[in-house]
């Protein structure tokens, strides 16, 4: 399988207004710029890699692990698509 093909396994939806079975609705950007955000549908496997571990993590200390509604994870979303390339690579 292609690193394209895997990480169309692990992103999905893209202008669907809800998740594909599997997936977890994630917005991803800094909370104060909505412009610079984007909604990605997450496998649920990808919240177990050790990258997007970290990345939760950084979200819980901005917003606690209480958030409400959908997930939101603050990095940007280039940084946020170089990690789930890299973890498509491997």
């Amino acid at each position: 399988m292609t690193a394209a093909r895997r990480k169309e396994t692990v992103l999905s939806g893209e202008g669907r207004l809800s998740p594909p079975r599997s997936f977890v609705p994630v917005v991803v950007g800094a909370y104060d710029d909505d412009e610079d955000t984007k909604r990605f549908f997450v496998h649920v496997k990808l919240l177990k890699d050790p990258y997007i571990i970290e990345l939760l993590e950084m979200a819980a200390e901005e917003f606690g692990y209480r958030q409400e509604g959908v997930l939101r994870i603050p990095c940007k979303v280039e940084q946020f698509m170089r990690t789930v390339d890299e973890i498509c690579r491997n």
